[in-house]
């Protein structure tokens, strides 16, 4: 079924930027596009700031959010006055921005703490359909991806998501520069030929204009390259001091997924599958062979999570 045929159907859908950091704001241009169908979206995003901004490696729980409404045991509802230790996290800017509560999602208690608070929350509040929004791609990766770097927060939601009426949203094509164009298209190329890929939306120029004034001001490249691709930017740019990353109206791109075509693609979903902590999570992608944004964090602090 194409994703315009999908929103025809539907009344009121959950939007999470499962990959934590600036995801969430990616979120905001996929809600655009659904609202043209009348379609009422709940914004939400995985709590995890980059340790560059939050110094404690790892996503944080709800529990350590201040002005935030415990919804279940992995979510809660945030205002523009969240905070972490004084930190404005990004979901919380969001809903300043949006003006709006946004959901908060906690990853700490793993897979399977998440695939059960997002069920109850889906039943309680009549969301017909839950989206993952992936600023970059990397949520396609197969673990073999040579500047894959960043595989963990997206594996638990995506194997969460694949027990829900779900898509998934990706954006900014190679954004977050941990895949390549090619490797990108390779893998949307075989997702669309088993029926997979279910439509492309764009960000235009002047709605590009318009959240980019919010968005320069967010810390965040993956988001904020395809808002500027929406724009006319046309070029390269460094993301993080890490890669250099080919920016066109390509990024502008969000490509809707099945995610349970996508899941019969890669096995990281699957390995992290039922886990019952973050830590759990990160294990197993160890035993693939992985390395996550988690040892990243915790090599980067010292090796040590901080209180």
């Amino acid at each position: 079924m194409r994703v315009i045929e999908i929103l025809r159907e539907i009344d009121r859908a959950l939007l999470i930027g499962i990959g934590g950091g600036g995801d969430v704001v990616s979120t905001i241009t996929v809600a655009d596009f659904f609202e043209l169908f009348d379609v009422e979206c709940v914004h939400g995003g995985v709590v995890w700031e980059r340790v560059t901004r939050d110094p404690k490696p790892g996503p944080r729980a709800i529990d350590e959010i201040s002005n935030c409404r415990r919804i279940n045991d992995c979510l809660g509802w945030v205002n523009g006055n969240s905070r972490i230790n004084g930190l404005k996290p990004i979901v919380a800017q969001v809903s300043e921005f949006l003006g709006r509560e946004v959901v908060a999602v906690d990853i700490t208690k793993g897979e399977r703490g998440v695939r059960e608070s997002l069920r109850e929350f889906v039943e309680e509040e009549g969301i017909d359909l839950v989206v993952g929004v992936d600023a970059g791609g990397d949520s396609l990766a197969r673990g073999k991806e040579e500047n894959l770097c960043s595989p963990l927060a997206d594996s638990i939601m995506l194997s969460a998501l694949g027990d829900l009426e779900s898509i998934l949203a990706v954006t900014g094509f190679g954004s977050d520069g941990e895949l390549s164009r090619e490797e990108l298209e390779t893998y949307l190329s075989e997702i669309a030929g088993r029926g997979g890929v279910l439509g492309v939306s764009m960000i235009m120029k002047d709605r590009a204009e318009e959240l980019f004034e919010f968005v320069k001001n967010v810390h965040t490249e993956a988001s904020r390259i395809p808002i500027m691709a929406g724009m006319g930017f046309r070029g390269r740019r460094n993301v993080w001091g890490r890669y250099e990353v080919e920016v066109s109206v390509l990024n502008a791109l969000t490509f809707y997924v099945d995610v349970k075509t996508l899941l019969d693609f890669t096995p990281l979903p699957k390995a992290v599958k039922g886990s019952e902590s973050v830590f759990d999570a990160n294990e197993r992608l160890h035993e693939l062979g992985l390395k996550t944004e988690l040892d990243f964090e915790m090599e980067w602090s010292g090796g040590e999570r901080v209180p």
